[in-house]
């Protein structure tokens, strides 16, 4: 049996250097190739050294493939002096190993000064995915692709072996919908840079969702909604209804076929559902009328794809109409999606069927409004014991992102999918050694956890006013101000941070918003909950960093109204 986790420190003797040569496998693929190319823009994003493929250098990188450490993982040994072997059991350990080697070597020595960790990693989790929803004009709806391709990379270094995105089709007015087209084509960039890591894609659908001008008399009946509600929605039992979703699907099962989905989500709620009596309770009525057909044509158009049966916002019913439906045929699904939602039956029991059962952590919008408004939102306690709940009967997960803001939120359960006792500050060191910088490690964990101690609701009169949602929500409404004790201080911390970093480091999007948030933490309490103008220039900023856009939902940018103008 593989041991999931070796690990020592060495004394490599080995100093900064200015160039380093990585080195491939003979016949190397263009997934090798792509981790060489990460591996080169992160060393030199980060110091001097030059990383070179040819010729001589002061440190050489070997990466390989030896198939026997276990699935997805990787050993990382020394080779003759100056050298380092990164070994996968395949490319994404290959890939997995390079991300480690990287977060464990300094860039702010004079060059490039190596990792000194050393041994065996696996994953114990199989799923350890991220879910893009790419929708509002949030982040992944705005960005340059470029940028989020860098993103998906990044993440990627911390064990994600999954994306999913979702086609929100409500936004449209049909498949051939200038936007739509634009659209789709940003998302198959997103998933094809995914699959050129060597990593899965997935898609998300609702199972009754419609388009902007679906038909009038084929649209579900209000009252039979939770979560997000969408007008454009359809009753799969009025006639021609299912023939309608089953028709949309089609057409995005044949255009997203060539980046090969490893799994399709089929959503019940937020959005979805329908009131009518024929399809009450909806789960485990009106949704099972259409998710099966729907699996199955899934199954039809894409070869091999895996079906993840949510259950988000089930009530008891439609949990016992599940189990019975699954009971009496086979499953339509190989996976069940199953997360806590408050108000909801807990998870804490049998999966229907005995299937595999994977989570949806939401790390975006917890007691926040408007979702990344603010900056940086790490919570990493509050997931760690979030995690302890479901650890040992969950096959890994999909955490929900909004957008970067929650980019603290992904790493730490990238990590605990990775090996589920990992402590969680094991993790927060290696994050800030590597993104920001290692002698600032003491003052961002303290940081970090006031930020957390401080993390809730907040509202002002006049400015978050019109801040809502279509269906005018708004969490926040009459927040109080809280005492937010130590915010001053997490402030002063930052700043004196600043100050140490490297320049690299001070000017990332990373550092930035959590910067920020610390300062809006401080200046919001010495202000009665009102923003100045220092708070002015950090929504600003923020706005600037998520790409904001004039029609980006004002549930998920800075709480300032209107986008300004240069100032």
């Amino acid at each position: 049996m593989t041991r999931r986790y070796s690990a020592i420190t060495v004394d490599t003797g080995q100093g900064a250097v200015d160039t380093v040569r990585i080195v491939l496998p003979e016949n190397a693929g263009p997934v090798m190739k792509n981790i060489a190319c990460i591996f080169s823009r992160q060393v030199q994003a980060r110091c001097a050294a030059k990383v070179v493929t040819s010729g001589k250098a002061l440190f050489t990188v070997e990466l390989a493939v030896e198939p026997g450490i276990g699935t997805e993982g990787f050993r990382i040994t020394d080779g003759k002096t100056g050298i380092v072997r990164i070994v996968g059991n395949d490319e994404r350990g290959v890939l997995y190993g390079t991300g480690k080697f990287l977060r464990t070597s300094r860039y702010d020595q004079g060059g490039f000064t190596p990792g000194a960790w050393r041994g065996i990693s696996v994953p114990e989790k199989p799923v350890r995915g991220i879910y893009f929803a790419t929708h509002f004009y949030n982040y992944y709806h705005t960005a340059p692709i470029d940028e989020i391709a860098r993103y998906v990379e990044e993440l990627a270094l911390w064990g994600i072996n999954s994306l999913t995105v979702w086609f929100d089709m409500h936004h449209f007015n049909g498949f051939d919908d200038p936007e739509a087209v634009a659209h789709r084509h940003r998302l198959k960039a997103i998933l094809n840079t995914t699959r050129e890591l060597g990593l899965d894609t997935g898609l998300t659908v609702v199972g009754n969702e419609g388009y902007n001008n679906s038909p009038s008399h084929l649209r579900a009946v209000p009252g039979g909604g939770r979560g997000c509600i969408f007008e454009t929605d359809i009753c799969p039992m009025k006639a021609g209804g299912r023939e309608y979703n089953l028709g949309n699907f089609t057409q995005e099962f044949e255009w997203f076929a060539s980046v090969r989905p490893a799994y399709l989500w089929i959503w019940p709620y937020d959005s979805g559902g329908c009131g009518c009596s024929q399809c009450q309770p909806w789960g485990a009525k009106g949704f099972l009328q259409i998710a099966e057909p729907l699996a199955a044509l899934a199954r039809q158009k894409l070869p091999g794809v895996k079906i993840i049966a949510s259950t988000w916002f089930f009530d008891e019913a439609e949990w016992q109409g599940l189990i019975r439906s699954f009971a009496e045929k086979k499953p339509w699904a190989d996976y069940v999606l199953a997360e806590t939602v408050p108000g909801y039956p807990t998870i804490n029991r049998p999966m229907p069927a005995g299937l595999p059962m994977i989570g949806f952590p939401e790390i975006s919008m917890f007691n926040t409004f408007p979702w990344g408004g603010f900056g940086a939102t790490p919570l990493p306690r509050h997931f760690q014991e979030q995690w302890a709940a479901v650890k040992d009967k969950s096959s890994g997960g999909f955490p929900y992102s909004e957008g970067i803001f929650e980019d603290i939120n992904k790493i730490i359960y990238a990590q605990l999918y990775w090996n589920a006792k990992i402590p969680m500050e094991e993790t927060l060191k290696e994050y800030i050694a590597y993104e920001y910088s290692p002698v600032i490690t003491g003052e961002a964990l303290g940081v970090i956890r006031t930020l957390e101690q401080n993390h809730h609701w907040r509202y002002w009169p006049g400015e978050l006013k019109g801040v809502k949602l279509g269906m005018n929500w708004f969490p926040s409404r009459d927040a109080k101000p809280q005492a937010d004790p130590g915010a001053e201080e997490a402030y002063a911390a930052v700043k004196k941070a600043d100050a140490q970093l490297p320049a690299w480091a001070r000017n990332s999007w990373r550092w930035r918003v959590l910067y920020i948030r610390a300062m809006l933490d401080s200046e919001l309490k010495t202000n009665g909950g009102k923003p100045n103008d220092i708070c002015m220039a950090g929504f600003r900023e923020l706005i600037k960093i998520y790409h904001v856009a004039d029609n980006t939902d004002p549930a998920l940018k800075p709480p300032i109204g209107a986008i300004p103008g240069p100032g």
